[in-house]
């Protein structure tokens, strides 16, 4: 298979590409090119610059309580420019479900004129139906991503920026060698969005068929469990977006010789996820939390060991010292997360 060149279809200058690239800005005639034939479709939100995005972020270091104080030891990095691709989907899904739910409340009875309170355990046989719509943000890309992903897309449904066409936005070179290629086609991301959708929707079947359970009864205030369902859901609508990108700035800084990073979203600059030292501040806290922990079980063990029950005792001794390892956990850390 031979070496294809790809040239800028304006001046036939040889174009920089990659086998993430989207769009490539000539380096001669400083013209936008399209290397997807979908990707004039496309739309993309605008990100602030490289600058702007710095600006804020030492803004909000400074506004941090651990960080401000120590600014003069913390200096920031070139920060690197993302856009991610995704796809937004627009669901709708309803089902019809027959379920049996055990319900546990109490019932409080007269014996010999004194009350007393007794559990009841009932099971019922319940059916009903329930809806269930949202827009599912589905990264059109194979690797994982994790939390800066996540909030980041939270940020952008919180903040409703408006996209633009992709070819308005991608005019810099700087900006356009930013834009990861998708990976997924629209079926495939309308078929991942009905996957997400299904776990809610089956817990709304679960809460609907409780609510029911609890009616059927008659009670307000009661445990219940669904312990059998059968579900029939149907796809009602699945509308997809064009491939739609996000800017992310990953927003490097260094605090004695130890790299951290910000994750910002480009179109105001907010910090979604920020990667910090953990700081002795932090980990008095996990002191105080492992102390009270152990001292509160350990205790309760050492007098049930001496009063009453000496295996529940030491049981509990144990508990203690496993809750104190898990509260102290933040000891061992060299950086905490924030969102």
């Amino acid at each position: 298979m031979g070496y294809v060149e790809l040239r800028c279809r304006y001046c036939g200058a040889p174009l920089d590409v990659t086998p993430d690239s989207v769009v490539v800005v000539c380096r001669y005639c400083g013209q936008p090119n399209f290397l997807d034939g979908s990707a004039g479709r496309a739309l993309a939100v605008p990100t602030l610059s490289a600058s702007e995005v710095i600006r804020r972020a030492v803004e909000r270091t400074k506004r941090d309580f651990n960080l401000g104080r120590r600014m003069r030891d913390i200096n920031f990095a070139a920060p690197t420019l993302l856009y991610l691709p995704f796809y937004l989907v627009d669901v709708a899904m309803s089902a019809v479900y027959k379920a049996r739910v055990v319900v546990t409340y109490t019932k409080t009875v007269y014996v010999g004129g004194r009350p007393q309170t007794r559990v009841v355990t009932r099971t019922v046989d319940v059916e009903g139906a329930v809806r269930l719509s949202d827009v599912v943000a589905v990264l059109a890309r194979r690797s994982a991503w994790g939390l800066s992903v996540d909030k980041l897309v939270d940020h952008f449904f919180k903040t409703a920026p408006e996209p633009k066409p992709l070819p308005e936005v991608a005019k810099e070179a700087a900006t356009a060698s930013a834009f990861l290629a998708g990976e997924f086609t629209e079926e495939q991301a309308k078929a991942k969005a009905v996957r997400a959708l299904v776990p809610k929707l089956l817990a709304a079947v679960d809460s609907d068929a409780s609510e029911r359970a609890r009616a059927m009864l008659g009670v307000i205030a009661a445990a219940t469990s669904v312990v059998d369902k059968a579900v029939d859901y149907t796809v009602e609508k699945l509308a997809v977006s064009p491939l739609t990108y996000l800017p992310m700035w990953i927003v490097p800084y260094f605090y004695k010789g130890s790299h951290y990073s910000y994750y910002s979203a480009g179109w105001d600059g907010a910090v979604v996820v920020a990667e910090e030292p953990s700081f002795v501040e932090n980990r008095a806290i996990s002191v105080v939390g492992a102390a009270a922990a152990a001292g509160l079980l350990g205790g309760l063990g050492a007098a049930v060991a001496v009063a009453a029950d000496p295996l529940f005792g030491a049981a509990a001794l144990v508990g203690g010292a496993a809750a104190a390892y898990l509260a102290a956990g933040g000891l061992l850390k060299s950086r905490r997360v924030e969102t």
